[in-house]
Order: C-alpha cells, then sequence, then structure tokens
C-alpha cells in the first residue's frame, strides 16, 4: 500500500507542475491530462538533475523548483508543437 501512496504522491506532483506550466504555454488544453503529466514528468526530471549537477544550496531551494517549472514550460511547449505538427499531416 505504501508503493501506490508513493506513485499517487509522484503523479500529483508532475501533474501539478504540468498545470503550472499550462499557465505560461498558449493554446493548451487544461484537461489533457496526459501533456500535463509528460511535460511535469520531463521537468521534474530533468530539472532535477540540473539541480544536482549544479549543487544547489539547501538555503536556496526555490532556485532548483524554479528550473523544474522552466524547464515543464519548455517541454509543454515542446511537446504541443510536436504533436500539433504529426495532426495536421
Amino acid at each position: 500500500m505504501g508503493l501506490v501512496w508513493r506513485v499517487v504522491t509522484f503523479i500529483s506532483v508532475w501533474l501539478l507542475y504540468g498545470l503550472l506550466a499550462s499557465l505560461f504555454v498558449k493554446n493548451v488544453n487544461r484537461r489533457d491530462y496526459r501533456l500535463l503529466i509528460l511535460s511535469g514528468l520531463l521537468g521534474g526530471l530533468i530539472g532535477g538533475a540540473m539541480g544536482n549537477v549544479m549543487e544547489v544550496p539547501q538555503n536556496i531551494w526555490w532556485l532548483r523548483e524554479l528550473m523544474k517549472l522552466g524547464v515543464t514550460i519548455l517541454s509543454m511547449y515542446t511537446i504541443q508543437n510536436i504533436f500539433k505538427w504529426n495532426l495536421s499531416k
């Protein structure tokens, strides 16, 4: 049961990152949960890895979160353009 709650926690955090990123990207349907979760997943993984590589100190934890949000916005914009391009053909 503990594993289920860990998975639920991860998905909710990814969804939250995706929802915040959708406020900054135009023409994003906030009901497209696949896009929100996928962009949040990529933003969390890549942004978190960038924060670890840069060795962000604990007293400026918000910088790591800001990097995650920035990468999430970039990945959402990229994913949205790729799917739009594929659907138009």
